[in-house]
C-alpha cells in the first residue's frame, strides 16, 4: 500500500504518505493490482485500448448523452460462447473505483475465467464499464455527466441486443469495489426489477462532509442532492422490492479505513429487514484482491448461487 502512495505521492513523508492513502480511500478510489495512472475528467472512451485477461474491448452509442455520442466497455465471453451458439448466458456488470477505467476488473476476470475453465463455476459473461473517473455512477446535479442514464439506458440495452444474454432480473448482477461498490449500490437498489444480485467490495459510502471536493462536486456540493441519490436513499425508498428476490453481498477488509461506514450501512440493511450477506475480511485493505483472496471460502462461489436457475 506505500508502494502506491509512494506512485501517486512522490516526496511525502511517511506521515504525508499515510494521509495520501486516506484521500486516494476518501476519493473511492480502490488500491488493487490492476491500477494503472489515475483518470480524472470526461473519459467516456477509455484512450487506454488494452483487453487484460481476454476482454476485447468495443464503443456502444450513448443516445443519452445526445447524438452521435459513444462509451467504451471492456466484456468478457466464458469461452464455451462460440461453440453453444444456442446457449444464452446471465451477466455480471462490474463498476471500477474513484479515478478508474474499465481496465480494472483484469485481475478479477482472470479468476473468473479460470474457475471456468475448471468448471469451478458456471459460465457467465462480464461487461466492465467505463464510469467517468469522479462522478460515482450519479447523473451529475448539473446535467453535464449522465453515468447513471448511459449504464442503465444504453450500455444494458446495447449488451442485450448485441450478445446471447439472459435479459432478466435474475440474469443481471451488478458488482463494483470503492466508488464502484457505491454505484453497485445505488444503481442495483434504486433499479431492482433489472439487478437480481448487488455485490459491493469497500464501498465507498462516507457522509458528505468527510468527503474532498473533488467527490462533492458532482453532486452541486449539495447535501440534499446528496443524500436524495445515495445508496442508503435507494435502500429506503426500494426496500420492499430489494426483499422479493435482490441478492445481496457486502464485503469489507478489517484493515480498510471505510469499515466504520460500511459497517454502518449493514446496520441500515438490517433495521430494514433486507436480507444480505456482510462479511468483514480479515487482514483485508482497500485492495479488492485481498478483499476476495482472503475470504475464509471461495468468493467466486457466489456467483453459482447468484445465477442458479
Amino acid at each position: 500500500m506505500i508502494l502506491n502512495a509512494q506512485r501517486f505521492f512522490p516526496g511525502l513523508m511517511p506521515i504525508g504518505l499515510v494521509a495520501g492513502l486516506l484521500l486516494l480511500v476518501g476519493n473511492g478510489i480502490a488500491q488493487g493490482p490492476d491500477r494503472g495512472s489515475f483518470h480524472h475528467g470526461n473519459e467516456w472512451i477509455d484512450p487506454d485500448h488494452s483487453e487484460p485477461a481476454g476482454t476485447h474491448y468495443h464503443l456502444f452509442s450513448t443516445p443519452s448523452r445526445g447524438p452521435d455520442t459513444q462509451a467504451s466497455y471492456l466484456i468478457y465471453l466464458p469461452a464455451s460462447y462460440d461453440a453453444n451458439p444456442n446457449q444464452r448466458y446471465p451477466v455480471l456488470y462490474w463498476l471500477h473505483g474513484g479515478a478508474g477505467s474499465q481496465t480494472e476488473g483484469g485481475w478479477l476476470i482472470g479468476r473468473i475465467d479460470a474457475e471456468i475453465r475448471s468448471s469451478r463455476l458456471a459460465p457467465f459473461i462480464v461487461v466492465l464499464v467505463q464510469g467517468l473517473p469522479d462522478v460515482r455512477y450519479i447523473n451529475s446535479k448539473d446535467g453535464t455527466r449522465l453515468v447513471e442514464d448511459v449504464i442503465i439506458r444504453d450500455l444494458l440495452t446495447h449488451i442485450d441486443a448485441t450478445y446471447r444474454t439472459v435479459p432478466t432480473r435474475h440474469g443481471r448482477a451488478i458488482e463494483g469495489m470503492s466508488m464502484g461498490g457505491y454505484g453497485a449500490l445505488r444503481l442495483g437498489f434504486k433499479y431492482p426489477y433489472l439487478f437480481g444480485t448487488v455485490s459491493a467490495l469497500a464501498p465507498s459510502i462516507k457522509p458528505m462532509n468527510e468527503e474532498p471536493a473533488v467527490v462533492r462536486e458532482p453532486f452541486g456540493n449539495d447535501p440534499v442532492f446528496w443524500e436524495r441519490v445515495s445508496p442508503s436513499n435507494m435502500a429506503k425508498e426500494h426496500a420492499s422490492e430489494i426483499r422479493t428476490g435482490t441478492r445481496v453481498r457486502i464485503l469489507v477488509g478489517d484493515q480498510d479505513p471505510l469499515l466504520r461506514p460500511v459497517t454502518e450501512y449493514n446496520d441500515l440493511l438490517t433495521s430494514l429487514k433486507i436480507p444480505h450477506e456482510f462479511v468483514v475480511v480479515p487482514g483485508a485493505h482497500h485492495r479488492y484482491d485481498e478483499i476476495l483472496s482472503r475470504l475464509p471460502e471461495d468468493g467466486l462461489q457466489f456467483w453459482n448461487k447468484a445465477f442458479a436457475p
